[in-house]
């Protein structure tokens, strides 16, 4: 019987064209990749192939698995990523695994999770999950758990719970706090709560050794920052926080801090000598500090979309500073002196001199054709195709309600962003889709993709849309953290493509 499931399943994986002919025995294959398949099942004998490893299921319209996969007890690598399971599929506790991915399903229910009881990494995210309360044992082996983009509103027996756990992503969700029971967490060491609804932090906390930190977009008016001695980095953007104390025993060796958009009006007085990225960008902040010069690592440096007028002659001693975001601020000649001592290699105060953002014309879209295939190069879900690219922004350069703005630096395009206007019945009205933001890289740093969506989005408010949207690669990290410093956060909805 073996042998005739073995011939069933291979000739359906030649078919698949993801195995080769000299593939003689189930034994052979150890590690599978089926992804991006539009698989609705797999054969019933599946299980035959007893020696695998490692299992790549993702992207495809699976709602459930073969029972015979229970025969797989050496596979602990499975990932299961946006196909459409409602219910976990029964096969999963009898399995041996390791790592598990869900991430992009409909699930609701994970409660059967408790059974595998060796599972270290897991991902959840983009699911509809409303409580992970006795999901685990309190003995489990959870290393890294991505929960991000569900409707978890309550983590206090979820934090208990987890006392190996080294990252832990909620990010996303609908928390209000962070309670005591967090103190179990004591591995915990990144930790993302973005886009949440935060407004306590349990003093608990601070004792952790958390490494890396998101809190952005949350509800917090008032931080004290004290302890964490390991954080290395930490993001505040997009809270609408009136003030932050920092003790001198907070974060010794922080090297990242973050707070954009938060309509603070004074510099936090930060103790760490190892700084090499600060942040205060679009605050109310007037006056910079005399002690930024003791941060002598400082590589980074965005105050842009302030009140500032003067700097103090101690950031001389920023000497390797290679990074000035300083734009929308009201400088004095004086400041400008320092800038030009400073002479950073990239400085957005310099960019008003040669890079303009200019509505795009006929003459232009030839050049962004050619600067889509860099974006396409990226995302995985699209084909560079100059043909294509160019009659599709044609396309759109005739059609109405749209938008197509450039960057242009001695009349060539070094960076380009599109809009559209769609009806929302959610909203009830207009709304705009951002597409296509790319820059050549040689001109990336530059606050040249802030300025192209700074004019969308002002473009979008003088239209009266009342929500404006996009969508980026979910591997492109870069891409992402750039639109959520910006202010946009994820939605629980995926995009579903079907080729007519």
């Amino acid at each position: 019987m073996d042998q005739k499931n073995w011939e069933e399943v291979k000739e359906w994986l030649l078919e698949l064209k993801v195995i080769d002919d000299e593939v003689s025995s189930p034994a052979q294959i150890r590690r599978l990749d089926l992804s991006g398949h539009a698989l609705s099942e797999l054969p019933e004998s599946f299980g035959v192939l007893h020696e695998l490893i490692a299992l790549n299921l993702s992207g495809n319209q699976l709602q459930s698995l073969p029972e015979s996969m229970v025969s797989l007890t050496k596979m602990t690598n499975l990932d299961l990523r946006r196909n459409h399971f409602s219910k976990l599929p029964k096969v999963l506790p009898s399995l041996h695994l390791r790592s598990l991915n869900l991430n992009g399903n409909m699930l609701d229910d994970v409660s059967e999770l408790k059974e595998l009881k060796e599972l270290r990494v897991l991902d959840l995210s983009v699911n509809a999950i409303t409580t992970m309360d006795e999901v685990f044992y309190a003995e489990n082996e959870i290393r890294a758990l991505n929960l991000s983009c569900n409707y978890l509103k309550d983590a206090t027996a979820l934090f208990a719970v987890l006392p190996h756990t080294e990252r832990l992503d909620l990010s996303g969700n609908m928390l209000k706090q962070i309670p005591d029971t967090i103190a179990s967490m004591e591995s915990l060491i990144d930790l993302q709560l973005g886009d949440n609804a935060i407004e306590h932090i349990d003093d608990e906390f601070f004792m952790l050794p958390i490494e890396r930190l998101d809190l952005s977009s949350n509800q917090l008016y008032t931080v004290s920052l004290h302890g964490l001695e390991d954080l290395e980095s930490i993001t505040l953007d997009s809270n609408p926080i009136k003030h932050i104390e920092a003790s001198d025993d907070f974060a010794p060796y922080l090297e990242e801090f973050s707070c954009d958009s938060c309509g603070l009006k004074s510099w936090v007085p930060l103790h760490s000598e190892n700084l090499r990225m600060l942040c205060y960008s679009t605050n109310a902040i007037v006056k910079v500090p005399d002690e930024i010069g003791r941060y002598t690592k400082l590589q980074q440096l965005d105050i842009d979309g302030n009140k500032i007028a003067d700097l103090p002659e101690s950031m001389a001693n920023l000497t390797e500073l290679k990074t000035l975001y300083i734009d929308e601020n009201p400088l004095s000649k004086s400041a400008k002196r320092v800038i030009e001592i400073l002479h950073p290699e990239i400085c957005d105060i310099n960019m008003k001199q040669g890079i303009t953002i200019d509505r795009a014309t006929e003459d232009d879209l030839e050049q962004m054709a050619k600067l889509l295939s860099i974006l396409f190069a990226i995302e995985q879900d699209f084909e560079i195709d100059f043909d294509k690219q160019l009659s599709g922004i044609t396309k759109l350069f005739h059609h109405e309600g749209k938008e197509l703005l450039v960057a242009r630096y001695e009349g060539k395009v070094v960076g380009m962003v599109t809009m559209q206007r769609l009806i929302s019945s959610a909203e009830g009205d207009y709304i705009g889709q951002i597409e296509d933001l790319v820059v050549k890289e040689e001109y990336r740093k530059m606050g040249v993709g802030s300025r192209l969506l700074n004019k969308m989005r002002a473009i979008a408010q003088e239209y009266g849309y009342k929500r404006i949207q996009l969508a980026a690669d979910e591997s492109n990290i870069e891409a992402l953290h750039f639109y959520t410093r910006r202010g946009f956060h994820q939605t629980h909805l995926k995009i579903y493509h079907y080729n007519a």
